[in-house]
Protein backbone atom coordinates (compact mmCIF):
# COMPACT_ATOMS: atom_id res chain seq x y z
CA UNK A 1 0.00 0.00 0.00
CA UNK A 2 2.86 2.56 0.80
CA UNK A 3 4.18 1.86 -2.67
CA UNK A 4 1.19 2.50 -3.89
CA UNK A 5 0.92 5.84 -2.36
CA UNK A 6 4.62 6.59 -3.31
CA UNK A 7 3.64 5.81 -6.86
CA UNK A 8 0.81 8.50 -6.66
CA UNK A 9 2.87 11.00 -5.50
CA UNK A 10 5.85 10.06 -7.75
CA UNK A 11 2.83 11.09 -10.52
CA UNK A 12 2.02 14.01 -8.74
CA UNK A 13 5.26 15.51 -8.36
CA UNK A 14 5.39 15.36 -12.28
CA UNK A 15 2.46 17.59 -12.90
CA UNK A 16 4.77 20.51 -13.79
CA UNK A 17 6.59 18.37 -16.37
CA UNK A 18 5.39 18.54 -20.53
CA UNK A 19 2.07 17.38 -21.09
CA UNK A 20 3.69 14.62 -23.84
CA UNK A 21 5.74 13.85 -20.74
CA UNK A 22 3.47 13.19 -18.01
CA UNK A 23 1.33 11.04 -19.88
CA UNK A 24 3.88 8.96 -21.22
CA UNK A 25 4.99 8.10 -17.49
CA UNK A 26 1.02 7.42 -16.73
CA UNK A 27 0.84 5.37 -19.50
CA UNK A 28 4.10 3.68 -18.39
CA UNK A 29 3.12 3.25 -14.63
CA UNK A 30 -0.48 2.16 -14.86
CA UNK A 31 0.72 -0.82 -17.80
CA UNK A 32 3.66 -2.06 -15.26
CA UNK A 33 0.90 -2.22 -12.69
CA UNK A 34 -1.49 -4.10 -14.98
CA UNK A 35 0.94 -6.91 -15.71
CA UNK A 36 2.23 -7.10 -12.17
CA UNK A 37 -1.46 -8.03 -11.05
CA UNK A 38 -1.84 -10.25 -14.13
CA UNK A 39 1.24 -12.04 -13.10
CA UNK A 40 0.40 -11.94 -9.89
CA UNK A 41 -3.01 -13.71 -10.55
CA UNK A 42 -1.91 -16.30 -13.30
CA UNK A 43 2.15 -16.95 -13.01
CA UNK A 44 1.24 -20.46 -11.55
CA UNK A 45 4.08 -22.47 -13.07
CA UNK A 46 6.56 -23.81 -10.95
CA UNK A 47 9.93 -21.02 -11.16
CA UNK A 48 12.40 -20.47 -9.38
CA UNK A 49 14.59 -16.85 -8.88
CA UNK A 50 17.17 -16.01 -11.73
CA UNK A 51 19.98 -15.92 -9.12
CA UNK A 52 19.99 -19.62 -8.90
CA UNK A 53 20.39 -21.12 -12.27
CA UNK A 54 22.52 -23.50 -14.09
CA UNK A 55 26.60 -23.00 -14.45
CA UNK A 56 26.19 -20.95 -11.06
CA UNK A 57 28.40 -20.59 -8.03
CA UNK A 58 26.98 -21.18 -4.65
CA UNK A 59 28.35 -19.92 -1.32
CA UNK A 60 30.32 -23.02 0.36
CA UNK A 61 29.55 -24.06 4.03
CA UNK A 62 26.34 -22.19 4.42
CA UNK A 63 22.93 -22.28 5.04
CA UNK A 64 21.17 -21.31 1.61
CA UNK A 65 17.55 -19.94 0.82
CA UNK A 66 15.94 -20.86 -2.40
CA UNK A 67 13.34 -19.50 -3.18
CA UNK A 68 10.66 -19.16 -6.03
CA UNK A 69 6.46 -19.20 -7.25
CA UNK A 70 4.01 -21.90 -7.60
CA UNK A 71 0.40 -22.55 -7.37
CA UNK A 72 -0.65 -21.92 -3.90
CA UNK A 73 -0.29 -25.22 -2.05
CA UNK A 74 2.12 -26.72 -3.94
CA UNK A 75 4.47 -29.12 -2.28
CA UNK A 76 7.83 -28.34 -3.43
CA UNK A 77 10.80 -30.93 -2.93
CA UNK A 78 14.28 -29.96 -3.80
CA UNK A 79 16.88 -32.55 -3.89
CA UNK A 80 20.82 -32.11 -4.33
CA UNK A 81 23.54 -34.74 -5.66
CA UNK A 82 25.03 -34.04 -2.52
CA UNK A 83 23.05 -35.29 -0.37
CA UNK A 84 20.24 -32.72 0.65
CA UNK A 85 16.63 -33.06 0.27
CA UNK A 86 14.11 -30.80 1.29
CA UNK A 87 10.15 -30.33 0.93
CA UNK A 88 8.21 -26.66 1.46
CA UNK A 89 4.36 -25.42 0.17
CA UNK A 90 3.84 -22.98 -1.76
CA UNK A 91 2.34 -19.56 0.28
CA UNK A 92 -1.05 -17.97 -0.49
CA UNK A 93 1.08 -15.41 -2.54
CA UNK A 94 2.37 -18.00 -4.95
CA UNK A 95 6.08 -17.77 -3.19
CA UNK A 96 7.60 -20.74 -2.06
CA UNK A 97 11.26 -21.02 0.14
CA UNK A 98 13.19 -24.12 0.49
CA UNK A 99 16.80 -24.18 3.01
CA UNK A 100 19.48 -26.29 2.09
CA UNK A 101 23.08 -26.78 3.26
CA UNK A 102 26.19 -26.62 0.98
CA UNK A 103 29.46 -28.59 1.32
CA UNK A 104 33.30 -27.48 0.89
CA UNK A 105 33.72 -25.83 -2.42
CA UNK A 106 34.70 -28.13 -4.93
CA UNK A 107 35.00 -28.14 -9.22
CA UNK A 108 33.11 -31.06 -9.23
CA UNK A 109 29.69 -29.89 -10.90
CA UNK A 110 26.74 -30.45 -9.00
CA UNK A 111 22.68 -30.85 -9.32
CA UNK A 112 19.55 -29.31 -7.79
CA UNK A 113 16.15 -30.97 -8.72
CA UNK A 114 13.02 -28.70 -7.35
CA UNK A 115 10.04 -31.01 -8.21
CA UNK A 116 6.54 -29.81 -8.41
CA UNK A 117 3.04 -31.40 -8.81
CA UNK A 118 3.08 -31.18 -12.40
CA UNK A 119 6.89 -29.74 -13.00
CA UNK A 120 10.33 -29.57 -12.26
CA UNK A 121 13.55 -28.09 -12.54
CA UNK A 122 17.04 -29.14 -13.30
CA UNK A 123 19.97 -26.71 -12.02
CA UNK A 124 23.31 -28.11 -13.74
CA UNK A 125 26.77 -27.36 -13.49
CA UNK A 126 26.18 -25.94 -9.79
CA UNK A 127 29.74 -25.07 -8.31
CA UNK A 128 30.05 -24.76 -4.80
CA UNK A 129 33.09 -22.19 -3.43
CA UNK A 130 33.07 -17.98 -2.71
CA UNK A 131 30.23 -15.79 -3.70
CA UNK A 132 30.60 -11.92 -3.50
CA UNK A 133 28.74 -9.04 -4.75
CA UNK A 134 30.55 -6.23 -6.28
CA UNK A 135 28.48 -3.20 -7.12
CA UNK A 136 28.97 0.58 -7.46
CA UNK A 137 29.88 2.67 -10.24
CA UNK A 138 32.42 2.68 -13.43
CA UNK A 139 35.23 0.97 -11.62
CA UNK A 140 33.15 -1.77 -11.30
CA UNK A 141 31.27 -1.03 -14.50
CA UNK A 142 34.14 -1.04 -16.95
CA UNK A 143 34.19 -4.31 -19.17
CA UNK A 144 37.12 -6.31 -20.95
CA UNK A 145 35.03 -5.02 -24.38
CA UNK A 146 35.38 -1.41 -23.19
CA UNK A 147 39.63 -1.45 -22.17
CA UNK A 148 41.54 -4.56 -22.05
CA UNK A 149 43.02 -7.25 -24.49
CA UNK A 150 42.10 -10.54 -24.11
CA UNK A 151 45.43 -12.01 -25.64
CA UNK A 152 46.98 -12.74 -22.36
CA UNK A 153 46.85 -16.47 -22.18
CA UNK A 154 44.71 -16.36 -18.59
CA UNK A 155 41.77 -15.47 -20.69
CA UNK A 156 42.57 -18.20 -23.19
CA UNK A 157 43.65 -21.29 -20.99
CA UNK A 158 41.00 -23.31 -19.56
CA UNK A 159 43.46 -23.98 -16.08
CA UNK A 160 43.30 -20.45 -15.48
CA UNK A 161 39.12 -19.89 -16.18
CA UNK A 162 38.16 -23.15 -14.30
CA UNK A 163 35.67 -22.23 -11.64
CA UNK A 164 35.29 -18.60 -12.48
CA UNK A 165 31.33 -17.48 -12.83
CA UNK A 166 29.96 -14.51 -13.09
CA UNK A 167 26.10 -13.26 -13.27
CA UNK A 168 25.65 -9.37 -14.30
CA UNK A 169 22.54 -7.73 -12.91
CA UNK A 170 20.41 -5.76 -15.66
CA UNK A 171 20.23 -2.09 -15.00
CA UNK A 172 16.32 -1.36 -14.52
CA UNK A 173 15.61 1.94 -11.95
CA UNK A 174 12.29 1.50 -10.52
CA UNK A 175 10.82 3.00 -7.10
CA UNK A 176 9.47 -0.29 -6.86
CA UNK A 177 10.11 -3.97 -5.00
CA UNK A 178 10.15 -6.33 -8.43
CA UNK A 179 9.91 -10.29 -7.45
CA UNK A 180 12.14 -11.22 -9.37
CA UNK A 181 15.86 -10.44 -10.94
CA UNK A 182 17.17 -9.89 -14.53
CA UNK A 183 20.47 -11.87 -15.75
CA UNK A 184 22.19 -15.14 -16.09
CA UNK A 185 25.19 -16.77 -14.53
CA UNK A 186 27.77 -17.13 -17.28
CA UNK A 187 31.22 -18.58 -18.16
CA UNK A 188 34.46 -16.97 -19.45
CA UNK A 189 33.83 -17.99 -23.32
CA UNK A 190 35.60 -14.78 -24.64
CA UNK A 191 32.31 -13.61 -25.74
CA UNK A 192 31.12 -13.80 -21.98
CA UNK A 193 34.23 -11.89 -21.02
CA UNK A 194 33.70 -9.31 -23.65
CA UNK A 195 30.71 -8.47 -21.08
CA UNK A 196 32.00 -8.98 -17.98
CA UNK A 197 33.57 -6.65 -15.07
CA UNK A 198 37.40 -6.45 -15.14
CA UNK A 199 38.05 -5.49 -11.52
CA UNK A 200 35.40 -8.41 -10.86
CA UNK A 201 36.99 -10.63 -13.09
CA UNK A 202 40.67 -10.12 -11.35
CA UNK A 203 39.55 -10.14 -8.27
CA UNK A 204 37.83 -13.95 -8.70
CA UNK A 205 41.05 -15.19 -10.71
CA UNK A 206 43.36 -14.49 -7.66
CA UNK A 207 40.94 -15.27 -4.91
CA UNK A 208 40.54 -19.03 -7.07
CA UNK A 209 44.46 -19.23 -7.36
CA UNK A 210 45.40 -18.70 -3.92
CA UNK A 211 42.05 -20.97 -2.83
CA UNK A 212 41.78 -23.25 -5.77
CA UNK A 213 37.98 -23.67 -4.78
CA UNK A 214 35.23 -21.85 -7.61
CA UNK A 215 34.44 -17.97 -7.47
CA UNK A 216 31.43 -16.29 -8.56
CA UNK A 217 30.57 -13.04 -8.21
CA UNK A 218 27.23 -10.98 -9.06
CA UNK A 219 28.23 -7.80 -10.53
CA UNK A 220 25.70 -5.00 -9.76
CA UNK A 221 26.62 -1.76 -11.76
CA UNK A 222 25.48 1.17 -12.51
CA UNK A 223 27.59 4.20 -13.65
CA UNK A 224 26.74 7.60 -12.28
CA UNK A 225 24.62 6.89 -9.81
CA UNK A 226 24.54 8.51 -6.30
CA UNK A 227 25.12 6.87 -3.72
CA UNK A 228 21.60 7.19 -2.11
CA UNK A 229 20.21 5.28 -4.70
CA UNK A 230 22.07 2.58 -3.05
CA UNK A 231 19.63 3.30 0.45
CA UNK A 232 16.70 1.09 1.34
CA UNK A 233 14.04 2.21 3.70
CA UNK A 234 12.40 -0.92 5.61
CA UNK A 235 10.00 1.27 8.04
CA UNK A 236 6.71 2.14 6.90
CA UNK A 237 8.19 5.69 8.34
CA UNK A 238 11.32 5.85 6.39
CA UNK A 239 9.41 5.13 3.07
CA UNK A 240 6.33 7.66 3.39
CA UNK A 241 10.09 10.05 4.12
CA UNK A 242 10.41 9.19 0.66
CA UNK A 243 7.83 10.82 -0.46
CA UNK A 244 8.77 14.27 1.25
CA UNK A 245 11.96 13.77 -1.28
CA UNK A 246 10.15 13.39 -4.15
CA UNK A 247 8.44 16.87 -3.57
CA UNK A 248 12.03 17.66 -4.29
CA UNK A 249 12.51 16.28 -7.79
CA UNK A 250 9.27 16.75 -9.64
CA UNK A 251 11.50 18.74 -11.94
CA UNK A 252 14.39 16.21 -12.33
CA UNK A 253 14.42 14.01 -15.35
CA UNK A 254 13.51 10.40 -14.39
CA UNK A 255 16.84 8.96 -13.26
CA UNK A 256 18.98 6.28 -11.60
CA UNK A 257 20.37 9.26 -8.71
CA UNK A 258 17.00 9.48 -7.05
CA UNK A 259 17.60 7.77 -3.38
CA UNK A 260 16.39 4.26 -3.39
CA UNK A 261 15.97 4.29 -7.37
CA UNK A 262 18.56 1.38 -7.70
CA UNK A 263 18.47 -0.52 -4.83
CA UNK A 264 15.00 -1.84 -4.76
CA UNK A 265 15.07 -3.50 -7.88
CA UNK A 266 18.45 -4.55 -7.65
CA UNK A 267 18.99 -5.36 -4.16
CA UNK A 268 15.52 -6.30 -2.85
CA UNK A 269 15.53 -9.61 -4.91
CA UNK A 270 18.96 -10.20 -2.67
CA UNK A 271 17.15 -10.24 0.83
CA UNK A 272 17.98 -14.07 1.40
CA UNK A 273 21.03 -14.14 -0.80
CA UNK A 274 24.05 -16.18 0.75
CA UNK A 275 27.61 -14.12 -0.12
CA UNK A 276 30.76 -14.07 1.75
CA UNK A 277 31.81 -10.13 1.10
CA UNK A 278 30.66 -7.29 -0.52
CA UNK A 279 33.38 -4.98 -3.32
CA UNK A 280 32.53 -1.63 -3.29
CA UNK A 281 33.05 0.93 -5.51
CA UNK A 282 31.95 4.65 -5.82
CA UNK A 283 32.22 8.53 -4.81
CA UNK A 284 33.06 10.58 -7.37
CA UNK A 285 30.05 11.28 -8.48
CA UNK A 286 29.63 12.66 -4.85
CA UNK A 287 31.47 15.94 -4.91
CA UNK A 288 28.32 17.98 -4.06
CA UNK A 289 27.58 15.69 -1.19
CA UNK A 290 31.25 16.48 0.29
CA UNK A 291 29.82 17.36 4.11
CA UNK A 292 27.97 14.09 4.15
CA UNK A 293 29.26 11.78 2.13
CA UNK A 294 30.55 9.63 5.23
CA UNK A 295 27.22 9.41 6.77
CA UNK A 296 25.40 8.35 3.19
CA UNK A 297 27.66 5.36 3.00
CA UNK A 298 27.78 4.36 6.95
CA UNK A 299 24.10 4.01 5.70
CA UNK A 300 24.57 1.79 2.85
CA UNK A 301 26.84 -0.68 5.23
CA UNK A 302 24.53 -0.58 7.82
CA UNK A 303 21.62 -1.07 4.86
CA UNK A 304 24.31 -3.90 3.37
CA UNK A 305 24.80 -5.99 6.76
CA UNK A 306 20.97 -6.26 7.64
CA UNK A 307 20.54 -7.88 4.29
CA UNK A 308 23.26 -10.09 4.20
CA UNK A 309 25.26 -10.72 7.59
CA UNK A 310 28.25 -8.73 8.84
CA UNK A 311 30.21 -9.53 5.60
CA UNK A 312 33.22 -8.04 4.90
CA UNK A 313 32.76 -5.01 2.84
CA UNK A 314 35.95 -4.16 0.99
CA UNK A 315 36.27 -0.64 -1.03
CA UNK A 316 38.04 1.71 -3.59
CA UNK A 317 38.84 5.16 -2.80
CA UNK A 318 38.35 7.36 -5.39
CA UNK A 319 40.87 8.44 -7.61
CA UNK A 320 43.16 11.92 -7.82
CA UNK A 321 41.02 14.22 -10.42
CA UNK A 322 40.64 18.16 -11.39
CA UNK A 323 37.26 17.58 -9.51
CA UNK A 324 34.81 20.66 -8.52
CA UNK A 325 37.32 22.65 -6.54
CA UNK A 326 40.85 22.10 -5.07
CA UNK A 327 39.73 20.24 -2.04
CA UNK A 328 36.84 18.35 -3.21
CA UNK A 329 38.10 15.10 -3.98
CA UNK A 330 40.69 15.52 -1.14
CA UNK A 331 37.07 15.33 1.34
CA UNK A 332 35.39 12.54 -0.02
CA UNK A 333 38.82 10.67 0.11
CA UNK A 334 38.90 11.51 3.64
CA UNK A 335 35.34 10.50 4.54
CA UNK A 336 35.98 7.15 2.68
CA UNK A 337 39.32 6.78 4.80
CA UNK A 338 37.23 7.30 8.04
CA UNK A 339 34.71 4.33 7.09
CA UNK A 340 37.95 1.97 8.35
CA UNK A 341 36.94 2.37 11.65
CA UNK A 342 33.88 0.38 10.67
CA UNK A 343 34.63 -3.27 11.50
CA UNK A 344 35.72 -5.93 8.99
CA UNK A 345 35.99 -3.16 6.26
CA UNK A 346 39.10 -2.76 3.86
CA UNK A 347 40.10 0.24 1.66
CA UNK A 348 41.87 -0.08 -1.59
CA UNK A 349 44.21 3.50 -2.71
CA UNK A 350 44.43 4.13 -6.03
CA UNK A 351 46.52 7.57 -6.31
CA UNK A 352 49.27 5.55 -7.68
CA UNK A 353 47.77 4.33 -10.43
CA UNK A 354 45.48 6.99 -12.07
CA UNK A 355 45.99 10.55 -13.72
CA UNK A 356 44.38 13.76 -12.48
CA UNK A 357 42.82 13.62 -16.33
CA UNK A 358 40.96 10.67 -15.92
CA UNK A 359 38.72 9.76 -12.93
CA UNK A 360 38.58 6.39 -13.41
CA UNK A 361 41.88 4.23 -13.17
CA UNK A 362 42.42 2.26 -16.16
CA UNK A 363 44.37 -0.87 -15.25
CA UNK A 364 40.97 -2.00 -12.80
CA UNK A 365 43.27 -5.44 -12.76
CA UNK A 366 45.07 -3.59 -10.41
CA UNK A 367 42.40 -2.76 -8.45
CA UNK A 368 40.22 -6.24 -8.60
CA UNK A 369 44.04 -7.66 -7.22
CA UNK A 370 44.42 -5.26 -4.31
CA UNK A 371 41.01 -6.37 -3.26
CA UNK A 372 41.74 -9.72 -3.62
CA UNK A 373 44.61 -10.22 -1.53
CA UNK A 374 42.93 -8.08 0.90
CA UNK A 375 40.12 -10.82 1.43
CA UNK A 376 43.19 -13.85 0.64
CA UNK A 377 44.84 -12.48 4.17
CA UNK A 378 41.46 -11.67 6.37
CA UNK A 379 39.53 -14.25 5.29
CA UNK A 380 41.04 -16.99 3.48
CA UNK A 381 44.41 -17.20 5.37
CA UNK A 382 46.20 -17.41 2.38
CA UNK A 383 48.89 -14.31 2.58
CA UNK A 384 50.49 -14.16 5.31
CA UNK A 385 53.70 -11.52 6.22
CA UNK A 386 52.93 -9.50 3.02
CA UNK A 387 51.18 -6.23 3.63
CA UNK A 388 47.96 -5.64 1.40
CA UNK A 389 46.65 -3.07 2.78
CA UNK A 390 47.85 0.66 2.20
CA UNK A 391 49.49 2.83 4.78
CA UNK A 392 46.72 4.38 6.83
CA UNK A 393 47.64 7.26 9.28
CA UNK A 394 46.80 6.56 13.34
CA UNK A 395 48.22 9.39 15.36
CA UNK A 396 50.18 11.92 15.26
CA UNK A 397 52.37 13.39 18.35
CA UNK A 398 54.96 15.76 18.96
CA UNK A 399 57.91 15.91 20.90
CA UNK A 400 59.92 19.14 21.24
CA UNK A 401 59.84 21.18 17.79
CA UNK A 402 59.13 17.51 15.63
CA UNK A 403 56.00 15.43 15.18
CA UNK A 404 56.08 12.16 14.70
CA UNK A 405 53.14 10.58 12.21
CA UNK A 406 52.67 7.00 12.81
CA UNK A 407 50.76 4.98 10.34
CA UNK A 408 49.56 1.29 9.94
CA UNK A 409 50.81 -1.09 7.18
CA UNK A 410 53.72 1.18 6.96
CA UNK A 411 56.63 -1.29 6.86
CA UNK A 412 58.93 -0.17 4.58
CA UNK A 413 57.60 2.71 4.30
CA UNK A 414 58.97 5.60 1.84
CA UNK A 415 58.65 8.47 -0.42
CA UNK A 416 58.97 6.72 -4.30
CA UNK A 417 59.27 9.61 -6.27
CA UNK A 418 61.09 11.75 -3.64
CA UNK A 419 57.75 14.31 -3.20
CA UNK A 420 58.02 15.54 0.38
CA UNK A 421 55.52 18.29 0.12
CA UNK A 422 52.53 16.97 0.92
CA UNK A 423 52.64 17.33 4.94
CA UNK A 424 50.94 20.43 6.39
CA UNK A 425 50.69 21.86 9.75
CA UNK A 426 48.05 24.46 10.64
CA UNK A 427 49.25 27.13 13.16
CA UNK A 428 47.50 28.78 16.31
CA UNK A 429 46.12 31.47 13.07
CA UNK A 430 44.14 28.39 11.46
CA UNK A 431 46.66 29.14 8.16
CA UNK A 432 48.20 25.50 6.67
CA UNK A 433 51.98 25.71 6.07
CA UNK A 434 54.33 23.08 4.10
CA UNK A 435 56.45 21.55 6.36
CA UNK A 436 59.61 19.04 5.41
CA UNK A 437 59.02 15.30 5.78
CA UNK A 438 61.76 12.42 6.83
CA UNK A 439 60.97 9.03 7.46
CA UNK A 440 62.58 7.26 10.40
CA UNK A 441 61.88 3.74 11.24
CA UNK A 442 58.48 3.91 8.88
CA UNK A 443 57.66 7.28 10.70
CA UNK A 444 56.96 9.84 9.20
CA UNK A 445 59.23 13.27 10.95
CA UNK A 446 57.65 16.64 10.40
CA UNK A 447 59.99 20.13 11.27
CA UNK A 448 57.73 22.12 13.19
CA UNK A 449 60.30 24.92 12.43
CA UNK A 450 58.67 28.59 12.59
CA UNK A 451 55.31 26.94 13.39
CA UNK A 452 53.78 28.55 16.38
CA UNK A 453 51.10 26.28 18.76
CA UNK A 454 50.54 23.80 15.76
CA UNK A 455 47.23 22.54 15.99
CA UNK A 456 46.62 19.92 13.06
CA UNK A 457 48.12 18.19 10.54
CA UNK A 458 46.98 17.35 6.97
CA UNK A 459 48.21 15.25 4.13
CA UNK A 460 47.73 15.33 0.46
CA UNK A 461 44.79 17.83 0.36
CA UNK A 462 44.68 18.66 -3.14
CA UNK A 463 41.82 16.48 -5.62
CA UNK A 464 44.84 15.66 -7.81
CA UNK A 465 47.45 15.20 -5.23
CA UNK A 466 49.22 11.94 -6.14
CA UNK A 467 51.88 11.92 -3.08
CA UNK A 468 53.39 8.90 -3.44
CA UNK A 469 54.02 7.98 -0.19
CA UNK A 470 54.18 4.24 -0.23
CA UNK A 471 54.67 0.90 2.40
CA UNK A 472 57.44 -2.13 0.85
CA UNK A 473 55.19 -3.23 -1.24
CA UNK A 474 54.44 0.04 -3.33
CA UNK A 475 50.75 0.73 -1.97
CA UNK A 476 50.17 4.61 -1.32
CA UNK A 477 48.99 6.15 1.65
CA UNK A 478 45.48 8.05 2.04
CA UNK A 479 44.95 11.60 2.53
CA UNK A 480 43.56 12.70 5.73
CA UNK A 481 43.05 16.45 7.08
CA UNK A 482 42.03 17.85 10.75
CA UNK A 483 44.65 15.63 12.39
CA UNK A 484 44.59 16.41 16.15
CA UNK A 485 48.42 16.12 18.04
CA UNK A 486 48.84 14.12 21.04
CA UNK A 487 51.92 16.16 22.97
CA UNK A 488 54.27 14.09 25.60
CA UNK A 489 56.47 11.25 25.29
CA UNK A 490 53.21 8.63 25.93
CA UNK A 491 54.73 6.79 22.72
CA UNK A 492 58.31 7.08 22.92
Amino acid sequence: MCDIYIFYKYLSTRMTASIDYFFATIMNKFLTIVLMLLWALNSHALSISNLYGSGMVMQQNATVTLWGWGHPGEQISVVTSWGEQTTTIVEGTSNWKAIIKTQNGGFNPELITISGSKSKIVLRDVLIGEVWLAAGQDNITATFKDSVSLTNPIFKEEVYKKGLRFFTVDKKPSMFSHEDIKGQWKGTSEANLLETSVLAYYFAFQVKGFTQIPVGVVIQDWGHEAIDSWHTETAMDEELALVNKLENIKNQPFTPHHEDIAHHPMMYQFRNYKIAGILWSHGKHEISKKSDYKASMLKLIKNMRNQFGEVPFYYVQIAPYKYGNITAGAKIRDQQREILNIKKTAMVVTSDISHHNDFNPQNKDDIGVRLANIALKRIYDKINDEVVESPNMMFIQRKGRTLYVHFSNSKGLHFSKGDKGYFEVCSADGIYHCVPALIDKNIVKLDLKGIKKPQYVRFGWNSKARPFLENEVGLPASCFSNQKIIEGDTFF
